[in-house]
């Protein structure tokens, strides 16, 4: 059996369907920038978060992006930004000018706010990022910024439909930033992004970042310097059809992710996960201090993996920039024992079945033997 990390060639036909009445509609609207698929689709997106507002964007480092801009993020501001996450949290720091101030996880590879609480120096703006579909801490985290009057940008691109005490991951922070990567829990067909607040001048100020810095009122008279940065309504209206199946492709996604824990734990095997129910799982990770091994051993027998990531992005962003690292060492230590599982909602039983089936074997288990 062959079983891919994530295919869409598994999605049903059913939804294909969907997805192609989906682009035919917008084609017979001949409207291709902006509006009604956009505007649908934002105020659906904002009412299932809990949130007023939803301006879509071209991708998740742009939502991100603008989100900084949008709070007054810039050239002088200091910007708290998890060790372990991929590289476009820290890019956009960059791309506004701001100073970026590594933070490590913890052991769920989750911003470690201990040692937040301890970084020297005001901090400006911090950005919690909900790795692999579990959330940071927010009710400690807004606490902590609140009392230090920091901005908080929560990057939500792994963790749609995440909540903590039933309110939704995006709506924590002043701002939150959403990418619809294909791939992402709720996907598109291409890059999408999206932004969402409850402040109405936020709101009003982000649309007109992501619109060459035009006012509301005028397309040809400016406020700002801005960016071209909009909701492709094709993928906005692939969007609104995916949406109808979120709760449900999450639900299915906790239901592997059950099945797998049930049966690694009673081999040893070493998972980055506390609390089951909380997360959308995102990604299924395993740690193996022979993680390259593992890999090749589960690729021999037909399942596919992937690295989320092989290198910190602290580490990546010191790589190609003069940023002085914090030593990350947890964040080191998973980037080195991280391996991603297949897991989508589309994933067959006989699929997972064989998953646990070969991840259980003893040449495989050898690969768990050493770990740390």
């Amino acid at each position: 059996m062959k079983v891919p990390f994530f295919d869409f060639k598994q999605a049903p036909d059913s939804l294909r369907g969907e997805w192609e009445e989906a682009v035919a509609r917008v084609i017979a609207s001949g409207r291709f920038i902006g509006g009604a698929e956009v505007s649908n689709f934002e105020a659906r997106w904002a009412e299932y978060l809990g949130a007023n507002f939803a301006v879509g964007v071209a991708n998740g480092l742009d939502a991100i992006t603008i989100g900084l801009r949008a709070l007054g993020i810039g050239p002088g501001s200091r910007v708290a930004v998890p060790s372990h996450t991929f590289l476009a949290t820290w890019l956009a720091v960059a791309a506004v000018g701001a100073e970026p101030v590594g933070v490590d996880c913890n052991e769920l590879g989750l911003l470690d706010i201990d040692s937040l609480e301890k970084i020297s120096g005001s901090i400006d703006a911090v950005i919690p990022v909900h790795m692999h579909g579990q959330m940071v801490d927010m009710p400690r985290l807004i606490e902590w910024a609140s009392r230090n009057q920091v901005k908080v940008i929560e990057d939500c691109a792994q963790a749609h439909g995440a909540s903590i005490n039933d309110k939704l991951a995006g709506t924590w922070g002043h701002i939150g930033a959403f990418s619809y990567y294909p791939t992402k829990n709720l996907g598109a067909l291409g890059d999408a992004g999206i932004v969402v607040t409850s402040d109405e001048d936020l709101a009003r100020v982000i649309r007109s970042y992501g619109n060459y810095g035009s006012t509301p009122t005028n397309k040809y008279k400016y406020s700002r310097v801005g960016v071209n940065s909009r909701l492709d309504p094709i993928q906005a209206a692939i969007l609104d059809v995916n949406l109808n199946y979120l709760d449900n492709w999450n639900s299915k996604r906790r239901e592997i992710a059950a099945t797998y824990i049930s049966k690694f734990s009673e081999r040893g095997i070493q998972m980055l996960v506390n609390d089951a129910r909380l997360s959308v799982w995102h990604h299924f990770i395993v740690l193996s201090s022979n993680r390259d091994q593992l890999r090749t051993d589960l690729e021999e027998v037909g399942i596919f993996t992937e690295i989320h990531y092989p290198e910190c992005a602290e580490d990546s962003y010191g790589s190609i920039s003069n940023h002085v690292s914090n030593n990350p060492i947890k964040a080191r230590k998973i980037a080195e024992q991280t391996l991603s599982l297949p897991l989508s909602p589309w994933m067959s039983e006989a699929e997972v079945n064989y998953v646990i089936e070969r991840m259980t074997t003893d040449k495989v288990l050898r690969n768990f033997a050493a770990n740390i």
